[in-house]
């Protein structure tokens, strides 16, 4: 009983944002909800009539949860971003099954209580991304057209200062002024070094690529982001002739979405990995995951143990979904060779 505590643990410090259970007895019973396959599955228990996309996954202390923008709350009229309760089960021995269930309404936090007011307005709130930087400093990263343009914002705070009491500070909403223009940035994601921001913008063009800003390894995060300076490249092996959005990295590995020639219809999922210093060439997710319409905003999810497969969450538009964008997960390990995940 001890070492399945202690195995529980450690998947619990390993997979934020959601708790990943092992199951390794045979004889129990279980009602499966969302079987994950390297075909998309509907998170019907999360989904909406209305538009649920561009997902996150929160810190490890948060409990198993799920961020993402929806127009569910504002019954259309703008979007928000909302949390959902998300459980993922590995079913060794019972037919080898990866399962995610849904708690229900998990109960809001004192950081949820003081974090959505603060970042939810009257405009539109999309691409959560959250960080844990340097110095114990957390945040969380949106876009917001406000401006009537969209901008990455952040709210910060300290885990130094963190209670469960409801006592800690959080910090924002700050604009992250060195990286936006007066056209549309959006979709922030940093590399695993901390040593790059990366993010999507229609400032040249007036079609979306995929830019970076090195990142200072002597200030302070939101400090570099609010008032430092820094040069912005064009990432041209990511970038094409056609809209490419929503990057997102996960170790060494960078997926995002794209309506360049050559895909299935609408925006598709393309990965590249980082090595030797630079990023590989685009390839698309193929016919299993794409489809004729539209997949948008990817993230990825790393796997542990007994699992050859990692996870992949995005939003698709495609039919037979609960209506608008719906948010679907896939294994994806077969695709992208994990060996290339450093």
């Amino acid at each position: 009983m001890k070492s399945r505590v202690i195995l529980l643990l450690a998947v619990l410090l390993i997979l934020p944002g959601c708790w990943l259970i092992f199951r390794w007895d045979e004889e129990y019973e279980f009602e499966f909800d969302t079987i994950i396959t390297e075909y998309p599955a509907n998170l019907a228990g999360i989904n909406s009539d209305l538009d649920d996309y561009n997902s996150t996954l929160p810190y490890d202390y948060f409990g198993p949860r799920i961020y993402f923008s929806s127009n569910l709350t504002t019954y259309g009229d703008n979007f928000n971003i909302i949390q959902r309760s998300i459980e993922i089960t590995y079913h060794r021995k019972k037919d080898n099954i990866l399962n995610v269930s849904y708690p229900g309404l998990f109960e809001t936090t004192s950081y949820e209580k003081k974090l959505f007011p603060l970042i939810n307005t009257k405009y539109n709130e999309y691409g959560p991304f959250v960080y844990s930087g340097s110095q114990n400093w957390n945040y969380f990263f949106y876009a917001n057209d406000e401006g009537g343009d969209l901008d990455i914002k952040y709210v910060y705070h300290s885990s130094n200062d963190w209670h469960y009491g409801g006592t800690e500070t959080l910090y924002g909403p700050v604009d992250a002024k060195v990286i936006n223009s007066d056209y549309d940035d959006a979709y922030p994601t940093i590399n695993s070094t901390g040593t790059k921001v990366f993010f999507c913008s229609n400032r040249e063009n007036s079609q979306f690529d995929i830019y970076s800003a090195d990142l200072s390894s002597s200030t302070i995060l939101h400090d570099h982001l609010n008032s430092g300076s820094v040069v912005i490249s064009k990432e041209t092996v990511l970038s094409g002739s056609s809209n490419d959005k929503c990057p997102f990295i996960n170790k060494n590995l960078l997926v995002f979405t794209s309506d360049r020639e050559g895909g299935y219809g609408g925006y598709d999922l393309y990965y590249s990995v980082f090595a030797d210093g630079q990023w590989s060439d685009p390839v698309n997710f193929g016919e299993n995951i794409n489809s004729q319409y539209d997949e948008y905003r990817p993230i990825t999810i790393n796997l542990f143990f007994d699992l050859k497969d990692d996870m992949m969450i995005f939003s698709s538009n495609r039919p037979g979904g609960k209506g608008g964008y719906d948010l679907y997960c896939v294994m994806i390990g077969d695709l992208v060779e994990n060996e290339t995940w450093q």
